[in-house]
């Protein structure tokens, strides 16, 4: 009897335990929100997420005006760039360079270029028309127009694009799985 209740008891820790790993762990995914943002002179106000994956996978995309987009990415690296990959496009680091390894191969547009840090990439977005980035959401500055994505404005409940988490850019590589 004594035995039994033991091991409902540690049975019950251990998914206790397992229950609040698991809370702790998806807590813990929850990046910055990141600011799609454009020209304060752009058309450009609303985007969807397909749009945003389309135009960052090298796909040719207008704004309501008829001009071309222009995606600029930021360092590979980074941890905008790695939350960005990751919630828009779906790919670690490594998938991403893969994929555009395999475009090039193919003859097919090159990767957007990657400019850093936020300040000159908004400075180069305010500049360049038809340009988009993104910035985390509290250094956007007045020179940009932050796009809503979905029609959710970063920090709404259910906005998708975030920066990786703290200490996620210093082992990209180690996001490899093993077996």
């Amino acid at each position: 009897m004594m035995t039994r209740r033991m091991t409902i008891f540690g049975c019950a820790v251990a998914l206790l335990s397992l229950g609040l790993t698991a809370s702790s762990v998806s807590a813990g995914n929850s990046g910055e929100p990141l600011a799609v943002v454009v020209a304060k002179n752009s058309s450009v106000n609303d985007l969807t997420l397909f749009q945003l994956k389309r135009l960052y996978m090298g796909d040719s995309l207008d704004d309501p005006s008829g001009n071309k987009m222009l995606a600029l990415n930021r360092g590979s690296q980074t941890a905008e760039r790695i939350g960005f990959d990751k919630t828009v496009l779906g790919m670690t680091p490594e998938e991403a360079a893969r994929y555009w390894i395999d475009r090039r191969i193919r003859g097919q547009s090159a990767a957007p270029k990657a400019v850093d840090p936020g300040s000159v990439v908004q400075k180069v977005v305010s500049k360049l028309k038809g340009s988009i980035s993104y910035v985390r959401l509290r250094e956007v500055s007045s020179e940009v127009k932050v796009v809503t994505v979905d029609g959710r404005k970063p920090g709404d409940s259910g906005y998708p694009i975030v920066a990786a988490p703290a200490g996620a850019t210093s082992g990209a590589a180690s996001s490899r799985r093993w077996f």
